[in-house]
């Protein structure tokens, strides 16, 4: 059970930036090229080791052969330092010994019996180094997945993943298997999630822990993980409603709707805007395990934040998805061109599935010539120094981290007001510019209005941006985290349970 030491610490005014134990933050894995909430929960992470000088260790549960060359090119960018670690489940059950592994609790009434892939079947090997990590059965079309085997350094299986219970051949029913060093069954279960929390045991190992739990995907089976001496928090990084649905009583995304009708299951939910957290407490009967906790950034102070942006210029970071919108941005800089005299220029930074389609967008209306993709880039972010504004086209947001970035180096946001966040951050004419969500012309006539600015009416909206964009700092940030994970010790420690299903959600 986690203690009281932090209240006492307190009440003797000398309470640490957050309090003693183990820190990790769970999400499902590090792509080679992530976007922002990877972005934001590595620079969390170092942001609470530097306050603290605890270690925290990030858990991932995507299958990779390259973790290896991840942790290279992160600490290479300098997102990997000293006490921050990159964990993966499929690397370290490999390593688990017998006596850990026999600790597993099968399932009940299991159905299926472990099967391993044989020399008879049609399947891939997956190797690292000349190793074996991974074999895959696949069904007759080539393509669906059967069976996945998971192999230790010395060839034995420590872990099948079959799909084709029910009939061999066709997918349909589930066994997992985790096996002992000889290859031989120790627990089997019908659903991948004991395996998941069985590592996530392994990994806690009795301390007393603080889980930040920052995907979504993996926020569905961290409901299941109840334990006296972990606090798990759930970090919503963007929107819960469905795409177009009018908050707050609209309809839940369906990739959040298992999660936002379990929210009890967590000693605390964050939320990064005071708005989208008003929303959740209203539909959801004002459950006590919510607050607001900003991502933060680094801001170093800038001396001049007026200088060198080049006027017509504007730079967007993003994935290239629906998501985005980004259609929505090039047909605003295309508008604003072909209605005024300015030389309006725009540069993406990104990748995503609509690659294709924005780049015929952009030639069918004539744009190559100003309107550029430039790729994904780690360094993008230094960009917002010579911008003059970003835009923001997205059709929800959780806090859009994105806006903070371009404002602490002077480069002003345009964005369409969205649920989450540009409203919380944004002040209309002052610090930036608020459009009505879908309306292109709006977004056009913001570029042509900043453009037109005098010079000093333009410094003066640079540096409110700036002063803006340093509430949101590291110090402030963490603080906050420490006052909510004593908070939610204490809920754990003494408050009923919280409520867990919504009166309103649809």
């Amino acid at each position: 059970m986690m203690n009281q030491q932090d209240v006492r610490d307190d009440a003797a005014g000398s309470r640490p930036a957050l309090p003693e134990g183990y820190h990790c933050a769970i999400t499902w894995g590090i792509p080679t090229e992530y976007g922002g909430m990877t972005n934001a929960l590595l620079h969390r992470s170092r942001a609470f080791i530097q306050a603290s000088g605890m270690p925290v260790d990030v858990l991932t549960f995507a299958w990779s052969l390259d973790y290896g060359d991840i942790r290279c090119e992160l600490e290479a960018a300098g997102e990997l330092v000293p006490g921050l670690r990159l964990r993966n489940l499929w690397e370290e059950l490999t390593q688990l010994p017998d006596t850990e592994l026999k600790t597993a609790k099968p399932g009940k009434n299991v159905v299926g019996e472990f099967s391993p892939i044989g020399a008879e079947d049609e399947s891939t090997d997956e190797t690292s180094a000349g190793v074996l990590r991974r074999r895959v059965r696949y069904a007759s079309d080539g393509t669906t997945v059967l069976q996945l085997d998971y192999f230790r350094a010395d060839g034995t299986i420590v872990a099948s993943d079959r799909r084709d219970v029910t009939v061999k051949g066709a997918e349909g029913g589930r066994l997992i298997t985790l096996c002992g060093s000889d290859g031989s069954p120790v627990a089997s279960w019908n659903q991948i999630w004991p395996l998941y929390l069985f590592w996530l045991d392994r990994v806690v190992h009795g301390r007393e822990t603080f889980m930040i739990v920052d995907s979504k995907s993996t926020a569905n089976f961290m409901t299941r993980y109840r334990r006296d001496n972990v606090v798990t928090m759930h970090l919503v990084h963007n929107s819960h409603m469905a795409s177009g649905a009018l908050p707050p009583y609209g309809e839940l995304s369906p990739t959040r709707r298992y999660v936002f009708e379990r929210l009890g299951t967590f000693d605390a939910v964050v939320f990064l805007t005071e708005s989208q957290k008003k929303d959740v407490d209203l539909v959801f009967d004002n459950p006590r395990n919510t607050c607001v906790i900003p991502n933060s950034r680094s801001l170093p102070a800038v001396s001049d934040p007026e200088n060198g942006h080049t006027r017509d210029l504007g730079v967007i970071l993003g994935s290239l998805t629906g998501r985005k919108r980004l259609d929505h941005a090039i047909r605003a800089v295309a508008e604003a061109r072909q209605s005024s005299d300015g030389d309006y220029k725009l540069e993406i930074y990104g990748q995503g599935p609509d690659q294709t389609k924005l780049l015929t967008l952009i030639d069918s209306i004539g744009m190559r010539d100003h309107i550029a993709l430039r790729g994904y880039s780690i360094d993008a972010r230094k960009e917002f120094e010579r911008a003059s504004f970003t835009l923001l086209t997205s059709k929800l947001e959780g806090q859009g981290l994105v806006l903070i970035e371009a404002m602490s180096a002077g480069c002003i946001p345009i964005s369409y007001d969205v649920p989450y966040g540009p409203a919380d951050i944004i002040q209309d004419g002052v610090n930036g510019f608020l459009v009505k969500a879908g309306d292109i012309a709006a977004l056009a006539e913001s570029i042509r209005r900043l453009s037109a600015m005098g010079e000093q009416e333009l410094k003066d909206m640079r540096r409110a941006a700036v002063a803006r964009a340093h509430a949101f700092n590291d110090d402030m940030v963490v603080k906050a985290w420490g006052s909510a994970m004593r908070e939610a010790v204490e809920r754990k420690l003494w408050a009923a349970p919280v409520p867990a299903a919504a009166k309103g959600s649809q």
